[in-house]
């Protein structure tokens, strides 16, 4: 049975996107509005987030030997105890997808080979394992029509604790009797090659690690690393970020080369982007994080950071506003941030007007708005946002009799309130005119409102002030009276977002909060198709947190938590298949130049 946790609140009974036919048209409007809304907000403020007895994960010396453009490089620990704890997380069906993604790899990248985790490289591996990802040139020219990069070279980099069960399980390892042998020696270092129809294994040992690749190139690049060569550690700002995020035992590290991934991502998108474009997307130089594995989930501190002497650098402005106190305990979503204008200016710069890389183009925002509103954004609406600003989805009152199951909360913090009531002014004139709401003053619990009434029952939008500064405007269901004037009940006291949402970045500049179980898994919320591994992968979640902060003028820091489930049992590294082997000590070859194993090695 899954944990219980405190003040749990029930799944709303009607869903976001559910839909009487009469009333299609105009509500599909005012929801799709409102998740656009979010997901613009999200997606922007993503691009901004990314604009003694302590026994730290080492990871110095493994990612010392991957290049210093390595797409990606995932550093793990190696502890049974904490991958015990790790497999107590999530529901059979994630734990499903887990073992067999675990069996996957295990069965691609060893067991195929003859290798097997547990008996041939747990008994001698270090502290932790580090993995490697280099984009393939080749398969980024043969993209498939997807898009997708189907052969991402693979690196493991393997600490040795034990030298002479390493030296033994390399040297002495017995060849699949359905793979072609090959030994060769790269400035002075000895390649062992397994290739099957499948794919290629090299392995070799690497001063104190053993090292494996998906193919013998890359091992070379691994080498040349070592013997001089530029790794991650000679990344711009790498060591200055890692040691930001320091952390006691952390479970994992993961690191993101922004300008290699931002070019490989460029190379596969349908539309071509400019060199001049492609450099302004890449002032980020990377992404990275470490993980904690908690009683309740998994706890991320994490740093992104920008390229040196970028023409664009942070604001050192952490003005994030506590929006939990203005939000009922019982919201879905919350998405917050430091200064509107400044965000969007930003974004613009980051992102341009014909950035195909953009998740959300400002063009299309900007014309969209023009389009519903007739407000431009930046001389009617942004011109008095430089304050902190919400935006919420919030479910309907239980009282409330309509089929349109939540509402979106949208709050700014205004620089100026009688510019900001102009806007509002023209707002309200266009919706009657333009989009047939009926407009009226009201009272709602002693405050003054204005209300937005569709011909179409259960659509409604009602604007306000929830103090001297903060103005508030809410579309959908009818959930103005759950904020005004306060809620009875408080986000900020609702014992899942406290879990999610704990950071000590203080002041901060933005948060990120979503109810999964009531949102993602309960089917709350007009997804695009997701794969089914993705789906148990929500399933495996409670909810998600992320608070961020600006450190400096080059790098902002970010705390993001996932609460997840828990079921009794535990998940267990796969046991290999039986593979015939041959000899278990092939022939070496003195030659630079491969060769391929004699016949009479194999039996």
């Amino acid at each position: 049975m899954p944990n219980k946790m405190p003040n749990r609140q029930p799944k709303p009974k009607s869903k976001l996107n559910t839909m009487a036919p009469k009333y299609k048209q105009r509500r599909r409007m005012v929801v799709g509005v409102g998740v656009a809304a979010i997901l613009a907000v999200g997606a922007i403020a993503i691009g901004k987030l990314w604009s003694g007895n302590s026994t730290k994960l080492d990871t110095s010396n493994g990612v010392s030997l991957l290049p210093q453009d390595t797409l990606l490089s995932v550093s793990i620990s190696t502890d049974l105890e904490r991958w015990q704890q790790f497999s107590e997380f999530g529901i059979p069906t994630s734990r499903g997808v887990f073992e067999q993604q675990l069996a996957k790899f295990q069965t691609d990248f060893l067991t195929a080979y003859g290798y097997d985790y547990l008996r041939d490289i747990q008994p001698w591996v270090g502290k932790q394992i580090t993995l490697g990802y280099l984009d393939n040139p080749a398969a980024s020219a043969n993209k498939s029509p997807s898009g997708v990069i189907p052969n991402r070279q693979t690196i493991a980099i393997l600490p040795i604790a034990d030298r002479g069960a390493a030296q033994k399980a390399v040297e002495q390892h017995q060849t699949p009797i359905d793979a072609n042998f090959v030994e060769s020696n790269h400035k002075g270092v000895a390649i062992r090659e397994y290739k099957r129809k499948a794919g290629t294994m090299a392995i070799a040992i690497v001063d104190n690690f053993v090292a494996i690749a998906t193919d013998r190139a890359s091992l070379h690049r691994v080498i040349d690393t070592q013997q001089g060569g530029k790794s991650l550690l000679a990344v711009p700002g790498y060591t200055k970020a890692l040691s930001a995020i320091e952390i006691s035992r952390p479970f994992a590290q993961v690191y993101v080369n922004i300008p290699v991934a931002t070019a490989v991502a460029a190379a596969n998108s349908p539309e071509t982007l400019a060199a001049d474009k492609l450099a302004q997307a890449q002032i980020q130089q990377g992404i990275a994080a470490n993980a904690t594995l908690e009683t309740e989930g998994i706890a991320w501190k994490g740093i992104s950071w920008l390229k040196p002497n970028p023409k664009q650098k942070l604001v050192v402005e952490n003005q994030g506003r506590d929006f939990a106190a203005n939000l009922p305990v019982d919201t879905l979503v919350m998405v917050s941030g430091g200064n509107l204008q400044r965000l969007w200016q930003d974004y613009v710069r980051s992102t341009d007007t014909n950035n195909p890389l953009a998740p959300v183009k400002p063009a299309d925002v900007v014309k969209n708005l023009d389009s519903i509103t007739g407000l431009d954004l930046e001389s009617e609406i942004l011109n008095w946002s430089k304050g902190a600003f919400g935006v919420a989805i919030v479910p309907k009152p239980a009282k409330i009799d309509t089929e349109i199951g939540a509402g979106l909360v949208l709050m700014q913090q205004a620089s100026d309130r009688s510019v900001a009531e102009k806007a509002f002014a023209k707002l309200d004139k266009t919706m009657g005119q333009k989009q047939a709401f009926k407009i009226a003053k009201a009272k709602l619990n002693g405050q003054d409102v204005t209300n937005w009434t569709s011909p179409l029952n259960g659509i409604a939008a009602t604007h306000g002030w929830l103090d001297r500064n903060l103005a508030f405007i809410t579309l959908g269901a009818p959930v103005a009276g759950s904020i005004v004037p306060q809620p009875q009940q408080r986000l900020a006291e609702n014992a899942l977002f406290q879990q999610s949402i704990r950071s000590n970045l203080n002041p901060h500049n933005g948060q990120f909060f979503i109810d999964i179980d009531r949102t993602i898994n309960a089917g709350n919320l007009p997804l695009p198709y997701l794969s089914p591994e993705v789906k148990a992968g929500f399933q495996a979640m409670r909810s998600l947190g992320v608070t961020s902060a600006i450190l400096d003028e080059s790098s902002n820091r970010f705390d993001l938590f996932v609460a997840l489930k828990k079921v009794p049992g535990v998940a267990k590294l796969p046991a290999a298949p039986k593979v015939i082997k041959s000899s278990p000590k092939p022939s070496k070859s003195p030659s630079v130049a491969p060769k391929t194993a004699p016949s009479s090695n194999r039996s």
